[in-house]
């Protein structure tokens, strides 16, 4: 079993702790290797809206020596995990700016046929509040990557650091992180369809297709893959 992990900042603090439960919990269930990212070490530029990846050259993409390593590394895991800490009510800037190097395989584009068959976890903390707005935003992107399931967890921390949370409530916090851990595993490599919202997304696209609404290049993709004639990634 691989999973592939972002985190959006490079401090090893709440929300590495969190993360770091998660691959305890993970590896009793059975033997995983963890492809990680810190994206803020890794330079990944803005984008820039060169439209160069829409167009169908997403290795052209001025910032594709440093996005498509970890691109093809989630293509290549059975499961991925976001993690981010929450800056003003929202995910970081650099996991924002990941994303953005994303839209040419979003579903009105490009979407690649394994991100049907993916689970994603998606974890934030935060001092306060704002881990449901974080948590949104970043799955956002995955519905319209196709991810066929996708769970999340926001924690607040409400204390200085993690080891200073008081123990009653971290064992709350503990039981959350291993529960949606749990439920996480056991939807990797399950024969599941996607849920109602990617398959209603989906069938939308192909209509746009159809009508030739897309770019070009999206339409020879469609094509090639078969899904203007009937063939479903899932």
């Amino acid at each position: 079993m691989k999973i592939c992990i972002l985190y959006g900042s490079p401090r090893k603090k709440n929300t590495y702790a969190a993360v770091q439960q998660i691959k305890e919990r993970l590896r009793l269930h059975e033997e995983v290797e963890f492809v990680e990212y810190i994206l803020q070490k890794e330079p990944h530029d803005f984008c820039c809206g060169c439209y160069t990846c829409i167009n169908g050259a997403e290795e052209k993409c001025p910032h594709a020596a440093h996005v498509q390593p970890v691109i093809q590394a989630m293509r290549g895991a059975d499961g991925l995990i976001f993690a981010t800490p929450v800056y003003v009510m929202d995910m970081t800037a650099q996991m924002k700016a990941f994303l953005d190097h994303t839209g040419y395989f979003y579903m009105v584009h490009r979407p690649y046929p394994e991100m049907f068959q993916k689970s994603a976890l998606v974890v934030s903390t935060a001092a306060g509040a704002g881990t449901k707005d974080a948590n949104a935003s970043v799955v956002r992107s995955l519905k319209h990557w196709g991810v066929r399931r996708i769970y999340s967890c926001g924690i607040s921390i409400f204390a200085p650091g993690w080891d200073a949370i008081p123990a009653s409530r971290k064992r709350k916090i503990e039981k959350r992180l291993d529960c949606v851990t749990d439920a996480f595993w056991r939807s990797l490599g399950a024969k599941k369809r996607p849920t109602m919202h990617t398959r209603l997304l989906f069938f939308a696209m192909k209509q746009m297709q159809k009508r030739k609404k897309g770019t070009g290049a999206d339409a020879t993709y469609w094509k090639q893959q078969g899904w203007l004639d009937g063939k479903k990634p899932f």
